[in-house]
């Protein structure tokens, strides 16, 4: 018993990280915090967008944080019940692209950036969405009853947390991108 007792010991003394993780089967998490709306720079939500997909088939739990002017890409325009991405073509250049990398067939590449969005929700990203802002913009004055105006389907979405719940998304993640 001893013996044990002391092989136990000098484990945790040079493996601590091994002996007293978590949870050895828990997938490491990826955190994207979306803040450029496309507006601004539809660069930026192609490559978040391409990064996010390659985290999922990479098996990564995905964490992303709709922020700042990039909540004013899924707002609706005054006269329309659209935002600006819901239509917003991807270049087919880049879904042949994406065609190759990923190995499937460009059938399953999505056409638009509101498509793109729907096929990473159900694959497992978890969108969230800055109540602070929503509120202080008045895009959402109550989004936790209602996300004002923010497109019905990215409604659906996105979860809109507080500041405190920001910090501990990205807390968790391991990895992490800002576009």
């Amino acid at each position: 018993m001893r013996k044990l007792i002391l092989i136990l010991l000098i484990s945790i003394l040079v493996f601590p990280n091994v002996i007293l993780s978590q949870n050895v089967d828990e997938k490491e998490r990826l955190f994207v915090h979306l803040k450029t709306s496309l507006q601004h720079n539809d660069a930026q939500i192609c490559v978040a967008y391409n990064i996010i997909w390659a985290a999922l088939k990479s098996n990564l739990e995905v964490d992303v944080l709709i922020d700042a002017d990039g909540i004013n890409t899924f707002k609706t325009s005054f006269w329309s019940d659209k935002d600006a991405i819901q239509e917003y073509d991807i270049p087919e250049n880049l879904r042949k692209g994406l065609s190759e990398q990923f190995s499937i067939p460009l059938s399953e590449v999505p056409k638009t950036y509101g498509e793109f969005l729907i096929l990473l929700h159900k694959e497992g990203a978890n969108f969230y969405i800055n109540k602070a802002f929503l509120i202080v913009s008045g895009i959402a004055p109550n989004p936790d009853e209602d996300m004002g105006k923010i497109a019905e389907y990215a409604a659906k979405i996105f979860k809109p947390v507080s500041i405190m719940e920001m910090i501990k998304l990205r807390q968790k993640a391991v990895f992490d991108y800002t576009f």
